[in-house]
């Protein structure tokens, strides 16, 4: 079965008229790895979004959909801790901790949150 991180990068090579194989090359990794990671079998590494955007000249938001996409496959969100400031490290454990118990209406409002502060 296709994963969400497979359905992207094919929808990335479809509009490049590129095959698995010409992808891999780009990528510099065996085609059975790629067709491994596209149905779920291995970790995609989050680096492969920079080097997809790179190599196919992706858009902001078709970037931000081949991350989400490997979020999602991989099913893990990593965080860069060293990197955040006390109040962000604070405020991502916080939420990492209480994420599995947080009800529909708090969901809610965390996602409006989120939405907002991008516009």
């Amino acid at each position: 079965m296709i994963s969400n991180f497979g359905k992207c990068v094919r929808k990335i090579r479809d509009k490049q008229n590129d095959s698995l194989r010409q992808m891999a090359i780009k990528l510099g990794i065996s085609a059975a790895f790629l067709s491994a990671m596209e149905v779920g079998r291995k970790q995609i590494p989050i680096e492969y979004a920079k080097k997809i955007k790179e190599i196919y000249d992706l858009s902001e938001e078709e970037e931000n959909e081949l991350e989400d996409s490997i979020y999602e496959t991989n099913e893990r969100v990593p965080l860069e801790l060293a990197a955040m400031n006390e109040a962000q490290k604070d405020v991502s454990l916080m939420f990492a901790r209480k994420i599995k118990t947080a009800d529909e209406e708090l969901l809610k409002k965390l996602k409006e949150a989120l939405l907002d502060e991008k516009n």
